[in-house]
């Protein structure tokens, strides 16, 4: 399939069924405690920003079908603005480079955002690192400042990706280091297939600006996809999309200690009850497809938000939706007292309760 969006996303249904699609979501209402926010295009990916009260979304390009943008949004308001790409960029603030020597120059207008981590670095400041599949294959670099004159967001480099690489999600450590999924070889024609019958595509790559890049040689598998690190950067947490499976690794040999079981995981945030909090689909193929072909329009396909425990290895069901306002959830973030999820398809993200709330 050409459309590597469709092709991965398809691989995602596993076949799991073929009966009768859900109905069509032709409106922004609320349902129940699931409060839908809309006129916004695919954000996919979510990051909560200290502050307690704004959320950086990454508008999903379709892994480069599309262009996209990142956007601040504020969850006191419900309002959010576009920061980057932006028609008249204010001039450079910092002379740093966090990236690649090599790498001097902004990403162009195909700008195409994919997974994304917003972290800290050991000198306090915050880099924003964003899977970029537009012209260039990369991971780019980028500064959030919380205050002051120059407060907003900056781009300070990019790390281009191997070569033949789809990649997924990304990490950052706080010594600069950072770590991407590749999902598969953009010249492997069968990749699909292979992920489907559950032969390995993919790895885990990492980034240091001295030795540069290295996969990770006990990381492949098939579909690597979200990634989440653990709070002392010893760990991170791999969920291996077709694998079913998320893969605990230790950063520091690149050795898989532990794999929990998670229905088809795709992203991963750390939530508000200190559990990995997961996003896990399990949705029939007529609406997969109806997924594909509209991708304008909300996903009503089934979708939980799960819980791992990696001390206890326990994986619990924290939440369970299909249909309106919105499904096909791809991430769960807490903020303020309630939980944002975001979608690969539609316009529109949702909130509800914490989930970690009595």
């Amino acid at each position: 399939m050409r459309n590597p969006l469709a092709a991965a996303v398809l691989a995602s249904a596993v076949l799991t069924g073929c009966g009768q699609a859900l109905p069509p979501i032709t409106d922004c209402k609320a349902v129940g405690d699931i409060t839908p926010y809309c006129e916004m295009t695919t954000p996919e990916d979510i990051a909560a920003l200290p502050d307690g009260r704004h959320l950086l979304l990454a508008h999903f390009g379709a892994m480069g079908e599309a262009s996209g943008s990142i956007s601040l949004f504020d969850t006191n308001t419900a309002e959010h603005e576009t920061l980057f790409p932006l028609d008249n960029p204010p001039g450079t603030v910092s002379t740093a480079v966090w990236g690649e020597a090599s790498c001097t120059s902004p990403p162009d207008a195909s700008f195409s955002p994919h997974g994304t981590h917003l972290h800290q670095l050991a000198d306090g400041r915050w880099r924003y690192l964003v899977v970029n599949h537009g012209t260039r294959e990369a991971i780019e670099l980028f500064e959030w400042q919380t205050a002051g004159p120059n407060a907003g967001l900056h781009w300070r480099g990019c790390v281009e990706a191997a070569p033949d690489t789809l990649a997924n999600d990304v990490v950052g450590l706080s010594n600069g280091d950072l770590l991407y999924s590749r999902m598969y070889h953009v010249s492997d024609s069968l990749a699909i297939p292979k992920a489907l019958l559950g032969f390995n595509t993919g790895e885990l790559w990492r980034w240091n600006r001295e030795q540069g890049l290295s996969a990770l040689p006990d990381t492949a598998a098939a579909m690597p996809n979200g990634l989440e690190v653990s709070a002392d950067e010893q760990f991170v947490f791999a969920n291996m999309y077709m694998e079913q499976e998320v893969w605990q690794v230790r950063l520091s040999d690149g050795s898989v200690v532990a794999r929990f079981e998670a229905r088809h995981p795709d992203n991963s945030a750390w939530g508000s009850d200190g559990r990995l909090w997961i996003a896990s689909h399990d949705m029939q193929f007529a609406d997969i497809m109806s997924c594909i072909r509209h991708p304008e329009v909300p996903c009503p396909g089934h979708f939980d938000i799960l819980g791992l425990d990696p001390d206890s290895g326990e994986v619990s069901k924290l939440f369970s939706h299909e249909g309106a306002p919105m499904g096909g959830a791809t991430v769960a973030v807490p903020q303020g007292g309630k939980v944002y999820m975001g979608s690969f398809a539609g316009e529109r993200m949702i909130s509800v309760p914490d989930l970690a709330a009595p």
